[in-house]
């Protein structure tokens, strides 16, 4: 083993494989050290739902604990792997409350600025996480959402993964998938988040079948992110055979001479794809 940690942060207990599995399989293929913190793992209070929390479990289609099967779920691909895993206890946004009322009452309140005291209590907490981390680990490369698709708790970890980086921190920040599928200015509206300052990129080939293999662990979370398991294979094969037109020049001329999207998918379809791949991001 290297001596040092590939740290990701991921605020759901999916996130991390959905944007980086493919990066995080390369990393343990090449016998290096990977931990995933999940940041948003803890289960809500007894009774407490409110009518969007409802509608969200009702989605994953599993009554009691949601929360505990999607932990389970998450230990079983991270260990499948020979990843650590650690979970803070804070709850999803969508179960989190001020004096019993919910901080986010319906699906667009997830998309905006997150309320000053809910930022103010959780980052000082995940702050100890990590310094607790790095106390027992060697020399840590933190990885952190940029934020893409502005879903409030990818903020709250993408302001994580500023403020640790300007404090030293060697850190990446990775395109947040599904949203940087979604939207065509996403990264560039991400990156104006983070202030004036300069980026370098690294795209990185991988496997793209470890990594659909990966998500098909999240059961509760297939159908509301990709409808359908043929779906699921078409959307991640096509995107990160997009992000790989930057290394891969037989991808970049089938984009090239593609007249339009439906033909480029056509051909992708029948004569197959060249190569797959996944992009990073840091601050110079």
């Amino acid at each position: 083993m290297g001596e040092q940690v590939h740290l990701y942060l991921s605020p759901h207990l999916d996130d991390a494989i959905l944007s980086c599995g493919g990066l995080i399989h390369a990393q343990r293929q090449a016998g290096e050290q990977v931990g995933v913190l999940t940041l948003c793992a803890g289960s809500p209070a007894p009774n407490t739902l409110s009518a969007l929390a409802r509608r969200y479990e009702s989605a994953w289609g599993e009554s009691g604990d949601a929360m505990a099967l999607r932990r389970t779920e998450n230990a079983a691909v991270l260990s499948g792997w020979g990843v650590q895993g650690w979970e803070c206890d804070t709850p999803d946004s969508i179960y989190r409350t001020r004096g019993g009322a919910p901080y986010y009452e319906v699906r667009t309140d997830l998309f905006g600025e997150p309320p000053l005291a809910d930022a103010a209590s959780l980052l000082p907490i995940w702050e100890e996480w990590l310094g607790c981390l790095a106390g027992g680990l060697p020399g840590i490369v933190l990885y952190a959402p940029l934020g893409v698709g502005g879903h409030v708790d990818h903020e709250l970890a993408r302001r994580l993964g500023q403020r640790m980086s300007e404090r030293g921190w060697r850190a990446w920040f990775y395109e947040d998938y599904p949203y940087v599928e979604l939207e065509a200015d996403g990264v560039r509206a991400a990156h104006a988040r983070f202030g004036a300052c300069r980026w370098s990129t690294r795209t990185v080939p991988i496997d793209v079948q470890a990594k659909i293999e990966a998500l098909r662990g999240y059961q509760t979370q297939l159908g509301r992110v990709f409808g359908c398991d043929k779906d699921l294979v078409r959307r991640v094969k096509g995107f990160t055979a997009e992000t790989a037109c930057a290394i891969s020049r037989r991808e970049r001329l089938r984009r090239t001479l593609a007249p339009c999207d439906r033909r480029l998918r056509l051909w992708r379809r029948f004569l197959g794809f060249h190569a797959h791949a996944e992009r990073i991001w840091t601050r110079l």
